[in-house]
């Protein structure tokens, strides 16, 4: 359990045209490399003779201050950012958690503080275990928190590090393990419902339209990645279709990213062997649409698929020949409402967009809902006069009320896993009129095998 004891405190044209879409090995960025900058030194001093600090805090105000009187936060970021299979989203993710602090800082920052990410300290880990261990110990002396660490296996190869250093971090990521202390869940603050009861509600909302059009015996499959991301959302559809006596998927793919080296042909041959009617996808954006289009244009024709929120990716729809199919089959679950949803947060966040010129994009929503638990984590860590990473931990541990102004649920950090999981999803289809290229037509939703699951292990298949 976690945190409990802290409570006192056309197949080869549409392969071509789909790396052109979502972002290819070619694909620039402006991240910065990283650099040897030194790190804002550990005085132990208050700025403010109030709050102590100690990794990554200074009194001095941030390069480019926006209050001068305040002292600085400094966060760093490890993410996909060039040539692995999330840079498509990760790049947006990014761009927002930069742009959410803009917007504290304008407002005048955290009682005494502005919080900034650096260039300096933004590193492009590509998607890589060893990458973020290196990003990790460029920033580690520099920065008092992450404001992201993209993919599971790649956080779980720092988390050892994050251990012995007391760093909190937003994960990019919806691994069900986060909920766990044994799995390194106290360094981590997620948000939104796990990959494993995401697609449980998924199977679920699926299920009444794919009996009307397929019957009661409809058939599936599953293309997945390896590891957490694909193990943890398929092993919540390998459950949802057994409680809903669907039984075994007709075949378990492990599907390799095309950035490192993955082909789609296995994949595609597997579908118009066995042909199933609902193919469930837990992959990267390009995968999953070369590979559709793959298997429509060879001749499975009649299917719907399924797809995690990472799946989709609205660069996709820069391909005008794929859309009509996207437009038929595609069914997304997100974890919380798209783009044009009517709340306080998304109104902000688009604000924020506009003003930095930035175009909708899924990853921009989700970048901006994960900056929410780190900036109520300051903030409580401020009120209590103690920014030090050890104090900034404990007040992990005992982190509730975290407001997302409405993108999300309140959320809290405290107690028995199945008490403080989120459970709710929402359900969409590709709109190409949409910003974002999906509409919700299933508003936030928790699944009767949702809400009764108990979540008592992490959910990936491994």
């Amino acid at each position: 359990m976690k945190r409990r004891w802290l409570m006192a405190t056309g197949l080869v044209a549409v392969l071509a045209l789909v790396a052109s879409a979502c972002g290819d090995d070619d694909t620039t960025t402006t991240t910065a490399a990283p650099t040897t900058t030194a790190a804002p030194t550990a005085t132990t001093e208050a700025p403010d003779d109030e709050v102590a600090f100690d990794v990554g805090v200074t009194p001095a105000p941030c390069e480019d201050a926006v209050n001068d009187g305040n002292g600085c936060i400094y966060l760093g970021i490890i993410s996909d950012l060039s040539d692995g299979p999330f840079a498509a989203v990760a790049i947006p993710i990014t761009d927002a958690q930069k742009h959410f602090w803009q917007r504290v800082n304008a407002d005048g920052g955290l009682d005494g503080f502005d919080v900034i990410i650096r260039d300096e300290d933004t590193f492009d880990a590509h998607y890589t275990g060893p990458g973020t261990v290196e990003g990790f110990e460029l920033m580690v002396d520099r920065v008092l928190a992450f404001a992201q660490i993209l993919g599971t296996p790649q956080t779980q190869a720092v988390i050892p590090r994050m251990i012995e250093e007391s760093v909190v971090a937003a994960p990019a990521t919806w691994w069900s393990g986060w909920a766990f202390s044994d799995q390194g869940g106290d360094h981590i603050l997620e948000s939104g419902a796990p990959y494993c009861l995401e697609a449980i509600n998924g199977m679920t909302a699926m299920h009444g339209p794919m009996t009307e059009n397929f019957g009661e015996d409809y058939t599936w499959a599953l293309v997945r990645f390896g590891g957490d991301y694909g193990g943890d959302y398929g092993n919540g559809a390998i459950i949802a279709a057994a409680l809903m006596e669907l039984g075994e998927p007709l075949f378990d793919h492990l599907q390799t990213s095309f950035a490192a080296g993955g082909a789609p042909d296995e994949a595609v041959g597997l579908i118009l062997t066995h042909r199933p009617d609902l193919i469930v996808f837990v992959t990267g954006p390009r995968e999953m649409a070369t590979i559709t289009g793959g298997a429509f244009t060879a001749g499975h024709q009649a299917f719907q698929v399924l797809g995690a929120a990472p799946t989709w990716n609205v660069g996709l729809l820069q391909i005008a020949e794929l859309v009509p199919l996207l437009e038929a089959v595609y069914n997304s679950t997100i974890p919380w409402g798209g783009w044009t949803t009517d709340t306080p947060g998304h109104r902000a966040m688009r604000d924020a967009a506009e003003a930095n010129e930035t175009t909708p994009n899924g990853g921009y929503v989700a970048g901006w809902v994960w900056s929410y638990p780190i900036k109520a984590l300051l903030e409580a860590a401020i009120a209590s006069g103690d920014l030090t990473r050890a104090n900034v931990l404990a007040v992990a541990g005992s982190l509730a009320g975290v407001d997302y102004e409405g993108m999300l649920p309140t959320r809290s950090y405290v107690g028995a896993v199945n008490d403080q999981i989120v459970r709710s999803s929402l359900l969409a289809r590709v709109h190409k009129e949409a910003p974002d290229g999906l509409r919700v037509v299933a508003p936030e939703f928790t699944s009767p095998l949702a809400d009764g699951f108990d979540l008592a292990a992490p959910c990936d298949l491994g």
